[in-house]
């Protein structure tokens, strides 16, 4: 056993010879810094069988020959030369037939080595290794695949050129590397589908890790989809998932900061030495700032996955793709975001997606709707669907006229029907109507919406006025469930002096007729004023959204209007709010999912 040393350090003998401790794998500290290493040789043709099976067998000669053999390849690391390690990899393949579970660390030691950006022939002999031990023992198999998924998420810190924060060259052809080896993998063990989506949420980087992990392990999730599509559900829905999570620990102060333009990238907000004094930045910025980086730059490689997927080299759309990745994002949106408060963009992934073509878009708010009056469904997500609905009918350029008028004539019968069925019963205004009439409130709400946001389209012709007045809109605000009273006074302002210049509805006497519910944490609390497509402020994804794809709010109805007293003067004040959130205006945290829950349960 010349190849081998058979004397170690004392840091080796130190413990006793074992086959089951993983930490041998680890690299010990205890070592002295000033020790020269023993450049490790490895001749393993001849011998590495023989050690092996003799190890296997319980020879307590052999069991300290084996723990050398694992510590000195563990220990070599990168800096096994390729000639060095393919001779290492050629045996350990001669080997595989014996490599039981007894010898699971021997396996261990080998898939852990640094392979993916060395040359092709050590790539080709690890690929070889990992698939002839994993189809000969299929125990190795979930940690074999847990290696290969850790890979997705490597960052080089030599390299400073990345474009918004995308792999270099040279990292790229290290992850398709894996990506090869991994779809072999796939394709000899098909069952090895389920480790691998359990390997992909444990490795997914955590919210605090780098925006660069972060966007790589997302592009490599997403070129798995590209092999394997019948993960890419799964495998959206974990993505976006993780998304939402930094997305919801966005504050406020963030988005104002990026919304006002001012740049300040992440390199020139990190601690600097003026005059010899260290200036402190606060941490809690620097993780909002992080936060916002690192969504900014995923969301964009998941706009150009979606266009990718959904166009051809040309850009022709592909309708069957399209179909397909429409039903997916649905699925994700409906499970991970649409029962998310106050994101701030990950709704955008669908957003951008419906751009696509019209017919989508109509398919999504018709699915909308129908969620709006799932009697199966929460509170909450009912709420929640009306938001998006009249946000998307507002902000979307794409959305027909007939859309937006099929939409709101049957939010307004609904309204109606809802009011002839409970108003008879309503005694009195306050806080308690909100708590079991907060469907009925969210309802209204996004018609108000809708009806000032979009009223240059929904009144531009006697023909559409006649149908805003067969609405019959004076029933809805002049109920006793008063809307006007408990929606968000922003929108309800702006909806009286629409209704009341074009003459649809006169809503200010009603409005002052009983005494207003102000306190805003009551209405938070039960009403769900949120309409999720406020502006696109991420600046590096921007330009996928922003202008094109978004309508802004125009107003110029003040123009011809008279406005005659105090209250139409004040509200008229209140016009460039309509393009913040309302929720915005009054929450101080952008993300408040804790009372979901609470209100789904007090509701059942």
């Amino acid at each position: 056993m010349s190849s081998y040393r058979t004397s170690k350090t004392s840091s080796h003998n130190s413990r006793p010879p074992s086959t089951s401790t993983p930490t041998i794998l680890k690299k010990r500290n205890t070592q002295l810094n000033n020790v020269p290493k023993q450049k490790v040789q490895f001749n393993l043709i001849d011998n590495l069988k023989a050690l092996l099976i003799s190890f296997d067998q319980n020879n307590d000669k052999e069991k300290l020959k084996y723990n050398n053999l694992i510590c000195d390849i563990r220990d070599a690391g990168i800096e096994i030369k390729d000639a060095e390690l393919v001779a290492l990899l050629k045996d350990a393949r001669n080997c595989v037939n014996i490599l039981n579970e007894n010898l699971t660390l021997f396996v261990k030691v080998i898939l852990i080595l640094k392979w993916m950006n060395r040359s092709d022939e050590v790539v080709n002999e690890y690929r070889g290794f990992l698939l002839d031990v994993c189809t000969a023992h299929n125990y190795h198999t979930k940690f074999a695949i847990e290696q290969l998924v850790t890979c997705f998420s490597h960052v080089d810190n030599t390299v400073f050129d990345r474009v918004n924060g995308m792999p270099s060259e040279e990292e790229e052809r290290g992850f398709q590397n894996v990506h090869k080896t991994l779809e072999a993998l796939l394709k000899v063990i098909p069952l090895a589908k389920e480790l691998l989506m359990a390997a992909f949420k444990r490795k997914f980087p955590y919210k605090k890790s780098s925006v660069e992990s972060h966007l790589h392990y997302i592009h490599n999730l997403l070129f798995v989809t590209e092999y394997e599509k019948s993960l890419r559900k799964q495998i959206l829905s974990l993505i976006v998932s993780k998304l939402v999570e930094i997305d919801v620990h966005i504050p406020k102060e963030e988005l104002n900061r990026l919304e006002s333009n001012v740049n300040v990238g992440i390199e020139d907000i990190f601690p600097m030495d003026v005059d010899g004094e260290c200036m402190q930045v606060d941490p809690d910025k620097l993780e909002a700032e992080s936060f916002s980086h690192t969504l900014d730059v995923c969301l964009r490689r998941i706009f150009m996955y979606t266009n990718s997927t959904c166009h051809d080299p040309d850009g022709g759309l592909l309708w069957n793709d399209t179909k397909l990745l429409y039903h997916d994002l649905l699925s994700v949106f409906e499970s991970e975001i649409l029962p998310t408060y106050n994101s701030s963009h990950i709704q955008y992934v669908i957003y951008y997606f419906l751009s696509f073509k019209t017919t989508l878009a109509e398919n999504f708010s018709n699915w909308l709707w129908k969620k709006c009056c799932d009697v199966s469904s929460s509170s909450t997500i009912r709420q929640a669907a009306a938001g998006y609905l009249a946000s998307f009918l507002c902000r979307a350029p794409f959305i027909s006229n007939s859309v937006l008028k099929n939409t709101i004539f049957e939010m307004s019968t609904w309204c109606i029907n809802y009011i002839n069925r409970v108003d008879k019963s309503v005694k009195v205004v306050n806080e308690d109507l909100l708590r079991w009439h907060a469907v009925f409130y969210s309802m209204c709400q996004s018609l108000f919406y809708i009806i000032s946001f979009r009223h240059h389209d929904l009144m531009d012709s006697k023909r559409n006025l006649k149908f805003m007045e067969n609405l019959n809109l004076s029933k809805i605000v002049t109920s006793r469930l008063s809307p006007l009273r408990l929606c968000c006074s922003t929108v309800v302002n702006r909806f009286a002096q629409i209704t009341k210049t074009y003459q649809l509805t006169y809503c200010y006497a009603v409005m002052d007729g009983h005494i207003r519910i102000t306190d805003q944490s009551i209405k938070d609390e039960w009403l769900y004023s949120f309409f999720p497509f406020d502006f696109y402020v991420l600046p590096r994804s921007k330009d996928c959204i922003m202008p094109d794809l978004y309508r802004h709010f125009e107003d110029d109805i003040n123009k011809h209007a008279n406005i005659d007293d105090e209250e139409d003067k004040e509200s008229s004040l209140l016009i460039d709010t309509m393009d913040i959130s309302p929720s915005m205006l009054s929450t101080s945290s952008p993300a408040k999912t804790d009372w979901l829950g609470q209100l789904v349960n007090q509701h059942h």
